[in-house]
């Protein structure tokens, strides 16, 4: 059994925090980091202030375990198992060598944690000691295989401003194109991969999911799950479901008052329909899970199904939920009003599909799917050569009850493919994707 940090544990000063840590906690980020901060603000931490993980929203403990002798990201051997948790694109290793990942060095000997320094300036200061772990200059001096030339540029480390990545920039990871941005630069269209779900629903994902605390601060799915799609829906379906993830295309443009969106993916004729949630910065459950903040444990299909047949809604619509011996309790028509007036409400959007047509209804999740009785969104849709293309327009201003896509500065919506071959599992969903109309931190833009 581990035992507790003795610095953690063993100062006779020490009075207890009024902050508890952990992924069952509801802390924010913040206030855990600000406990830290007390003895650590000094040290290791002294520049965190606009440091790029402050920037992100994660608490120390994020990375830490102040529960054991040896926390993993402090030990060169275990440091990689911890970052790669969210840089997935580095665990191929050094020079994309997975094969000895092992003999890595530590991802600190070139990034700082918890500060804004470059890999150049962290190198600087440590005289390139992460790449000097293998490639010795004095050996390589001697050794035929290295080019003349490539011995006399070597001698230019004995200056205190040359780091390796002078002239080795990119070597490390691949290219920069081949490592994606952990902050998304905006695009007008891209790909998207949509997985199988399974059971995935708020609850879960509120509570017993390893993820539990940042996604009730405010983090986004994409944080620790972006490029993992195809690998959830495997681990999601088990057996028997043979397509676990689906690929689509969708792009945006403003096209005058309106806003268009393309959506196209290669699949069979008899495709149910296809469906986008959305919701703007004033629904916080929306804009961190997506669609998964109105699936529930007692839909059709999941945990707690006892066969009620319920609608998606948004858990701020409830003052309970229903469970064994409990009945639902949702709020009282004036409360659910004063919701809908503060935004935090989602907006459905669902297209029909018919081979060379298209029918779409919209409606608004809060207590319930309240379906719209005209349409707020125009649709057209036709197939060939094995490919769905669909085109859906929505006046940027929808009018009372409605987002406003024109005055948003940030949207967050999520994609769901209803197929024929997808007999009980239902559909494919895309991870929360955010959206403006002409921001450049967000995934998408329309211009």
């Amino acid at each position: 059994m581990p035992w507790p940090s003795a610095d953690h544990t063993r100062s006779p000063t020490a009075v207890a925090p009024g902050v508890s840590f952990g992924p069952r906690w509801s802390a924010t980020a913040e206030q855990q980091n600000s406990q830290c901060l007390q003895c650590h603000g000094d040290d290791a931490a002294r520049h965190w202030e606009g440091a790029h993980h402050q920037r992100q929203d994660l608490s120390c403990v994020t990375c830490h375990d102040i529960h054991i002798t040896g926390d993993p990201v402090m030990q060169p051997a275990t440091q990689r198992e911890v970052c790669t948790v969210c840089h997935k694109e580095q665990q191929s290793g050094i020079h994309e060598m997975e094969r000895a990942a092992s003999f890595n060095p530590p991802c600190s000997s070139c990034h700082s944690p918890h500060d804004r320094q470059s890999p150049h300036q962290v190198m600087l200061g440590n005289r390139s000691a992460g790449c000097a772990g293998c490639h010795n200059l004095v050996a390589m001096a001697d050794d035929p295989q290295v080019s003349p030339k490539a011995t006399s540029y070597h001698k230019v480390m004995a200056q205190q401003d040359k780091s390796c990545l002078n002239c080795h920039v990119g070597i490390a990871h691949g290219t920069a194109e081949g490592v994606a941005a952990q902050v998304r630069e905006a695009r007008n269209a891209r790909r998207l991969t949509l997985f199988y779900p399974g059971q995935s629903d708020s609850e879960w994902l509120l509570s017993e999911h390893p993820g539990s605390q940042p996604l009730r601060q405010g983090s986004n799915c994409q944080q620790c799950h972006r490029g993992e799609e195809a690998d959830m829906g495997k681990a999601l379906a088990g057996d028997g479901v043979a397509a676990v993830s689906r690929d689509i295309s969708i792009g945006f443009a403003r096209r005058g008052d309106e806003l268009e969106i393309e959506i196209s993916w290669r699949g069979p004729a008899d495709d149910q329909d296809i469906a986008l949630m959305w919701g703007d910065g004033r629904n916080e459950a929306f804009s961190s899970a997506g669609c998964f903040a109105a699936c529930h444990s007692d839909m059709p299909g999941m945990t707690r199904d006892r066969g009620q047949q319920m609608d998606k809604y948004l858990l701020a619509s409830r003052l309970q939920q229903r469970q064994i011996g409990r009945p639902a309790i949702v709020r009282d028509e004036a409360a659910l009003a004063r919701l809908r007036e503060a935004g935090n409400f989602a907006e459905l959007w669902r297209v029909k599909l018919q081979r060379q047509a298209a029918t779409v209804e919209t409606a608004t999740v809060l207590a319930q799917l309240e379906w719209h009785p005209a349409t707020l969104v125009t649709a057209s849709a036709s197939h060939s050569d094995g490919r769905w293309r669909v085109s859906l327009r929505r006046q940027l201003q929808g009018g009372s009850g409605s987002l406003d896509f024109a005055s948003a500065q940030q949207m967050t919506f999520g994609v769901a493919l209803h197929g024929a071959d997808r007999p009980g599992g239902k559909h494919w969903v895309s991870l929360p994707q955010t959206f403006s109309m002409g921001a450049t931190h967000t995934d998408f833009k329309a211009q």
